[in-house]
C-alpha cells in the first residue's frame, strides 16, 4: 500500500506531503490514548464503540475529549482513505494535538499465527485505558518477532496466568465452549470481543498459560486483523487448524465485522 492518507488537528495532508507535528508532552512523553479502527469500503465498523472507548480512556487520563469533533475528523479521513479497506489509528494528545492516519491491513495467515508467552504485570493506573503508553507492548512484539513468531502473549508474571496479546486479544476453546479472560485480570475492553459475544456465549474463565495446552483451538482477534487462528503456543502446545468450531467461530466474526450495523459491540462482557 501506498500515499496512506494522514490528517493532523482537522487538516488532511495532501498525498506524499511530509508531517510536522508539535512535540508536545502528549508525544514526547506517550501522555494521550488512541484507537485503531477498521474500514470497510471507507465506513469504520462499530464507530460508536471506538469512540464510547476513547472517550473512556482520555477520562481515565484526564484529557479533555470532543466526541463530535473526533468522530467529524474521523468520518473525513475515512472518506478520504486511499484504500477503502484498511486500518485507521487516530490519536489524541495530552496537549489536545489530534492525529488520525490511514495504515495498511495486517497479511492473511493461511498457515495459522505462533504465539510467544511474555511474562507482563499490569499497572494497575492504566487498567481500561487505551494509551500512548504503549512501549512494553512493542517490546514484547519484538521479542515474539525474534523468537519467529507472529505475535506475543502476554502472561502475569506471578501468577502465570493468561492475559492478552499486545494489540489484540486472545480466546481459546474448550470443546464447543469459546473462553476469555475476565476485564478485571486487566485486559482491555476489547470491542471486537464485544462483537464476538453477539455471535456466540462468551465464557468468561481465568487459565494458566500451561493449561492452554489443554484447550481445542485459539483465536487471536482484533478489530484491524478481525481474527487469526493460532497454530502453536510456543513452549506449550500446538492446535490442529482444522478444527471445525474454531472455522465455524471466525467465519462468524468475520460476517458480523461486515455487517454494517452500527449498534453491533455496544454490549460489556465482563
Amino acid at each position: 500500500m501506498t500515499a496512506l492518507r494522514l490528517m493532523i488537528d482537522g487538516v488532511l495532508l495532501p498525498e506524499g506531503e511530509a508531517p510536522v507535528i508539535p512535540l508536545d508532552d502528549g508525544f514526547v512523553r506517550g501522555d494521550g490514548v488512541f484507537e485503531g479502527m477498521r474500514l470497510y469500503d471507507h465506513v469504520p465498523r462499530t464507530l460508536d464503540a471506538h469512540l464510547d472507548r476513547m472517550e473512556r480512556s482520555a477520562a481515565g487520563v484526564s484529557i479533555p475529549f470532543d466526541r463530535a469533533q473526533m468522530r467529524s475528523e474521523i468520518t473525513a479521513i475515512s472518506d478520504a482513505a486511499t484504500h477503502g479497506d484498511s486500518a485507521l489509528r487516530s490519536m489524541l494528545s495530552r496537549g489536545g494535538l489530534r492525529v488520525h492516519r490511514e495504515e495498511p491491513l495486517i497479511p492473511e495467515a493461511p498457515d495459522g499465527w505462533v504465539i510467544h508467552p511474555v511474562d507482563h504485570r499490569v499497572t494497575p493506573l492504566l487498567i481500561g485505558a487505551k494509551t500512548l503508553s504503549y512501549a512494553a507492548n512493542m517490546q514484547a512484539a519484538r521479542l515474539a518477532a525474534a523468537a519467529g513468531a507472529n505475535t506475543a502473549l502476554f502472561v502475569e508474571a506471578d501468577s502465570r496466568t493468561v492475559l492478552e496479546c499486545p494489540v489484540a486479544s486472545l480466546v481459546w476453546f474448550e470443546g464447543n465452549d469459546v473462553c476469555a479472560p475476565p476485564l478485571s485480570a486487566g485486559v482491555l475492553d476489547s470491542i471486537t470481543r464485544r462483537l464476538l459475544a453477539e455471535v456466540t456465549d462468551l465464557h468468561i474463565r481465568t487459565r494458566t498459560l500451561d493449561e492452554l495446552g489443554d484447550a481445542d483451538g485459539a483465536l487471536v482477534i482484533s478489530t484491524v486483523v478481525e481474527s487469526r487462528t493460532v497454530r502453536e503456543v510456543q513452549g506449550v502446545c500446538t492446535y490442529d487448524l482444522g478444527n471445525a468450531r474454531v472455522a465455524e467461530i471466525a467465519a462468524a466474526l468475520h460476517e458480523a465485522s461486515r455487517s454494517g450495523d452500527p449498534d453491533r459491540a455496544r454490549s460489556v462482557p465482563v
